[in-house]
């Protein structure tokens, strides 16, 4: 009987040991596959921003898919001269500059200042070749906002931006 009880004490501190064992290290959480498609639409916005100001853009994700958005380009608004306005105005060209721009990518909302896009995923950052936001979204309605949150820009400027998504 003492030997049954001995080998039954064993067995339940090496069950007690090995469940410990098991619970003592977190494991990485396992993922569940989604398939996810590559994006296959490339939409390109244009656009003004005056200083303090936003631009928002809807676009629509019919596959789940990832989304990339890229600012490519930021440019001065160009002036045509006019010397018989008073004060006469001088002319400047359009250039291309590296102002950093806020992009929000989000869901339309409306507000009692008017249409908003809430924030999903934001960056601030100059024009660039590579995708500066990128993520998963699935199938649905979603916005782009591009602004001037900060209030930096010395003055209003053109851009363009690509949305890529399914």
């Amino acid at each position: 009987m003492q030997g049954m009880r001995r080998t039954c004490s064993l067995i339940l501190i090496a069950a007690l040991g090995l469940g410990g064992a098991a619970c003592s290290e977190p494991g990485a959480p396992v993922p569940v596959p989604t398939p996810i498609a590559k994006p296959m639409t490339t939409e390109t916005v244009t656009g003004t921003i005056l200083q303090l100001g936003n631009f928002n853009y809807q676009f629509k994700v019919v596959t789940n898919s990832e989304v990339h958005v890229t600012l490519t380009s930021v440019s001065t608004v160009a002036v045509t001269a006019n010397p018989d306005a008073d004060p006469p105005v001088v002319g400047k060209a359009s250039v291309p500059v590296a102002y950093p721009l806020t992009i929000t990518v989000g869901q339309a909302s409306i507000s009692v200042l008017g249409l908003g896009c809430t924030n999903l995923k934001q960056t601030t950052t100059p024009p660039g070749t590579t995708p500066q936001l990128t993520g998963q979204a699935l199938s649905g309605n979603f916005c782009v906002e591009i602004s001037d949150a900060k209030g930096t820009l010395p003055e209003a400027v053109n851009f363009t931006l690509t949305v890529a998504h399914s």
